[in-house]
């Protein structure tokens, strides 16, 4: 397996006496966006937070030797009481504290180095969205993962998203679960579809 490329073997996770993912497979690599669609219960965050490092794995294998993960949770878990530049600082300290150009070059990239002394409990939904998009950058991750990650953005925040997944393309895997497949409309995404704990015939991509 080359180092960079995400490979995932019959995955399985057990919830109780549920089986909430039963045997999911597949590969991604780099450059790739990487959209998982399917209905509520079908486990789509469960893979999301297993591929994270967060929830542990009933079986299976997950492959992944690229480098750092970043994780845009469907909450952006801010500290509330931190002003934007202190959140992202408090998360840039795991990664070697970067420098003050790096703050200011994420938040400019979401549209918040304007809003960079204020506390993060006093932005609105779709601002602390932008925020966790820029924590999860921090990291310079090798592979990104977002869950539902156009909720509660306007369209200005939409367009930065899609900004951000494509200057974050050429280097990087994305995988994104969502129910609104139509935000990613025109980004050259590939559509991976799971229900009931599979990964089933149906989804497409998109150039």
């Amino acid at each position: 397996m080359a180092k960079d490329v995400l490979t995932v073997k019959h995955l399985k996770k057990e919830l109780g006496h549920k089986q909430v993912l039963k045997d999911v497979s597949f590969q991604a690599e780099p450059g790739e966006l990487v959209v998982i669609t399917g209905p509520n219960g079908a486990g789509k965050t469960t893979l999301l937070r297993i591929l994270a490092g967060l929830t542990p794995k009933s079986g299976g294998e997950v492959l992944w030797k690229g480098g750092r993960i970043g994780y845009v949770a469907h909450q952006p878990m801010l500290y509330p009481n931190l002003s934007v530049q202190e959140n992202l600082a408090f998360f840039g300290e795991m990664y070697g504290a970067p420098s003050q150009g790096r703050f200011q070059e994420l938040l400019e990239l979401v549209g918040l180095w304007f809003y960079r002394l204020e506390k993060a409990a006093n932005l609105s939904r779709g601002m602390q969205q932008r925020l966790a998009i820029a924590r999860a950058l921090m990291a310079e991750p090798a592979l990104l993962l977002y869950d539902e990650p156009f909720t509660s953005l306007d369209a200005g925040g939409r367009e930065v998203l899609r900004e951000v997944i494509t200057a974050c393309r050429e280097v990087t895997i994305q995988l994104a679960i969502t129910h609104e497949l139509q935000n990613f409309a025109g980004l050259g995404y590939r559509e991976l579809r799971l229900e009931d704990g599979r990964i089933v015939e149906g989804g497409g991509s998109s150039a």
